[in-house]
């Protein structure tokens, strides 16, 4: 099936021009996690701290869409920083899983929280419905996403 966008109705462009912003506003307020995390290896810092029972490095390669390379050499820099390890994988002993460490958990949850207050900011002249319905659109759009890409 196949829907017609309304005229004038540029929904790609409405959500690149979105992610955009937001990519610039990460980009400004990465320091408050690590003053030397990137922006690349804060998707997988992400990803990480939202497997909060650790997840193996080809399963984040694999989630993140990149070549195992291009997460181990992530995964060394968030090493580095302090805000990625090891530990053993209770499944597999000859695994490893790669955990957050408490004070990335920390900071991303208090950058998540500064974001959750700004994107409330962006919708506070939005109706209760508004925002229900856009929130439902949204989720709906992102679970459809995961099966496709």
């Amino acid at each position: 099936m196949t829907n017609e966008l309304p005229a004038g109705l540029d929904v790609d462009f409405e959500l690149t021009r979105f992610v955009r912003r937001v990519r610039v506003r990460t980009l400004r307020n990465l320091a408050d996690i690590h003053p030397k995390l990137d922006y690349g290896n804060f998707m997988f810092l992400l990803a990480i701290v939202d497997a909060p029972d650790g997840i193996r490095g080809s399963e984040l390669a694999e989630d993140l869409g990149v070549h195992k390379s291009t997460a181990s050499r992530a995964v060394a820099t968030l090493e580095r920083l302090g805000l990625v390890s090891r530990v053993p994988d209770p499944d597999d002993g000859r695994a490893q899983l790669l955990v957050a460490e408490p004070l990335a958990q920390e900071r991303v949850g208090a950058y998540r929280s500064t974001s959750h207050e700004r994107l409330l900011t962006l919708v506070d002249d939005w109706t209760p419905a508004e925002i229900e319905s856009f929130a439902r659109s949204l989720s709906r759009l992102n679970d459809r996403a995961e099966q496709e890409f």
